[in-house]
């Protein structure tokens, strides 16, 4: 169904937000001068030819949409850091949210990033503006267009994507827990909570593998408590 919110979203640090008002907080008076409007309407204008259309444009935001997708072009106001956002409207328990990716997780679905130079786009002048949002739209066409023209499977791919990179994400951090544990009870021969710690990163972190020298260490505390029992 196509759905389209009458207010815009402001992006969480994740991937799914909530429908509320965008801050309308001004950039400093020297944005205009970098020229991000004007580079981005020239750059960007093939999405005005896929039935998107220019909702937002200001010195250091432009946002593009479709009843079903909308495009996001930023310059951030600290960082400097220019950027592309596709995305979807999506309803969770009743609510509308917005699911949206960078562009660099959308191109890495199919190339390898650094083949094709997909690095810092960190500009300050209009120069590099100009340069870095004609690069950032080359992009967007070349890879985008499928999932801000459609792309239903493409986000679901995304989203189970991410899902996968966020659990191995936790994974590493437990990991590094159990491994203090384990090193602590070790150099304390408390060979039980070597067992546990060890045990409990071998059997359950899919994406985390104990080192050689951890597999000795839990090898040894097995045996170590098998003799003393």
């Amino acid at each position: 169904m196509d759905v389209r919110p009458e207010a815009h979203i402001v992006a969480s640090t994740g991937t799914v937000s909530r429908m509320v008002e965008k801050p309308r907080t001004k950039p400093g008076p020297d944005r205009h001068h970098l020229g991000f409007a004007d580079a981005v309407s020239e750059a960007f204008g093939f999405l005005l030819g896929r039935g998107f259309r220019l909702v937002e444009l200001s010195d250091t935001f432009a946002r593009y949409e479709t009843n079903r997708r909308f495009v996001r072009v930023f310059h951030g106001r600290g960082s400097y850091e220019l950027g592309v956002e596709i995305g979807r409207w999506i309803e969770i328990d009743g609510t509308l949210h917005e699911q949206f990716f960078p562009l660099r997780d959308v191109v890495s679905l199919t190339t390898d990033l650094d083949t094709i130079g997909f690095g810092g786009t960190s500009a300050t002048t209009e120069e590099s503006v100009r340069k870095f949002i004609t690069r950032l739209a080359a992009w967007t066409e070349q890879y985008g267009l499928e999932l801000a023209a459609n792309g239903d499977g493409l986000f679901d791919q995304l989203s189970q994507r991410n899902a996968a990179r966020g659990a191995a994400d936790r994974d590493v951090q437990r990991a590094r827990l159990l491994r203090a544990r384990a090193d602590e009870a070790w150099r304390a021969q408390d060979f039980a909570n070597v067992v546990n710690a060890y045990g409990e990163i071998d059997s359950e972190l899919a994406s985390v593998t104990l080192s050689a020298s951890e597999r000795a260490k839990l090898n040894y505390a097995v045996k170590a408590l098998g003799k003393g029992s």
